[in-house]
């Protein structure tokens, strides 16, 4: 069993998932709570495609109802995909763009104040995955807290095999103040980009960069030192 608080809220879930994976069967109970949190589910799936300013305001009010805390103003665009709500929270003035994906149902996400995320960027969390304030992700960037890794007698065949026999890599992730993403790039697990920290396009990130430094490559190595900034917080 996984040993996380931040399962908490879902442990119904992925005690299920886990019967499944085995041929198991589920009780009365897990069937019809599983079945009503589907149901309540079809409203976040009516809210989620509904453009314009209307869309807008009710996935705001919507997820401010569910998430573990929606700051003031923030965007959650059409096709957004947010999974583990109690334990994803957003700031001030933060935009989730068209088509992102936050999976957050094994560990917290935090996204800080007036942070970007482009269109198609992917967060999976199974430690915490912690953003803060003015950071960008390019459109297509990827940011994962959990991947398999080569481990003796474990397969690396994803999430449809039982728990004990996965071979995966676990650690959280955090991009500090004004770092940048840019689009199609990954982060993997452990990787801390310092503050004012960027990853040019199409890098992959293994290791954690200093502050106020530039990336770039597969894997990422160091071009430049980027010049400091002190500019007032909004």
């Amino acid at each position: 069993m996984l040993k996380n608080r931040d399962i908490d809220p879902y442990k119904l879930e992925y005690d299920a998932f886990q019967k499944l994976l085995k041929g198991e069967s589920f009780s009365i109970y897990e069937v019809v709570v599983l079945c009503f949190k589907s149901l309540l589910s079809i409203f976040e799936g009516i809210f989620r495609h509904i453009p314009g300013a209307l869309g807008y305001k009710l996935r705001y009010y919507y997820y401010k109802l569910v998430c573990k805390r929606i700051g003031q103003n923030v965007l959650i665009d059409v096709g957004v995909i947010l999974s583990g709500t109690a334990n994803i929270s957003i700031d001030d003035y933060t935009w989730i763009d068209a088509n992102c994906i936050i999976s957050a149902m094994l560990g917290e996400v935090s996204i800080g104040k007036r942070v970007h995320m482009a269109s198609f960027s992917i967060i999976g969390s199974r430690e915490p995955v912690i953003i803060e304030d003015y950071v960008a992700l390019g459109a297509s960037s990827k940011i994962y807290s959990n991947s398999e890794v080569v481990v003796p007698g474990k397969r690396m065949s994803g999430p449809m095999i039982p728990e004990e026999d996965k071979a995966f890599f676990s650690a959280p992730v955090y991009l500090r103040k004004d770092s940048f993403v840019g689009a199609n790039s990954v982060i993997m697990p452990g990787v801390e980009l310092g503050i004012g920290a960027v990853v040019g396009a199409n890098s992959l990130v293994t290791k954690s960069v200093a502050a106020w430094t530039i990336v770039s490559g597969v894997p990422a190595r160091k071009l430049m030192a980027r010049e400091k900034f002190d500019l007032p917080d909004y």
